[in-house]
């Protein structure tokens, strides 16, 4: 249930147990169960963050495809926030694309250097 987002009716079906639909909503509702159900999805959620095949470009095209079943579903505005969304994570999108000139100076070594030009003759400043 945890790794594949079924209902416990799904899961009890495909298992072949003999339940009710009433007994699996009365299970489903117990907190031992709720507890247990959580764990197991932080602990599958956990499986898949730490896969070695986990990238950037692998969330990149999960993305994508979820953003064509979206497409195919008639969710044009869905898909494309999906689209949207993995060419921000791409870079073609937003701050991610932009780079700066000063690099890693801060704010304070900018108003020194400032300061430093301020005080010194232009006949001192070399143009290179």
């Amino acid at each position: 249930m945890a790794s594949t987002g079924q209902s416990l009716q799904q899961v009890v079906t495909q298992l072949g147990v003999e339940v009710t639909a009433e007994e699996c909503q009365a299970l489903v509702k117990r907190p031992f169960f709720l507890k247990l159900l959580i764990e197991e999805r932080h602990r599958w959620y956990n499986s898949i963050g730490g896969s070695i095949n986990l990238s950037k470009e692998t969330s990149i095209g999960r993305m994508l495809s979820l953003a064509q079943k979206l497409e195919d579903d008639g969710e044009y505005d869905a898909a494309a926030d999906v689209i949207f969304k993995a060419a921000k994570i791409s870079g073609f999108v937003g701050p991610e694309s932009t780079v700066s000139v000063f690099g890693e100076l801060s704010q304070s070594d900018l108003d020194s250097i400032k300061k430093s030009l301020e005080t010194k003759p232009a006949s001192t400043i070399s143009p290179n």
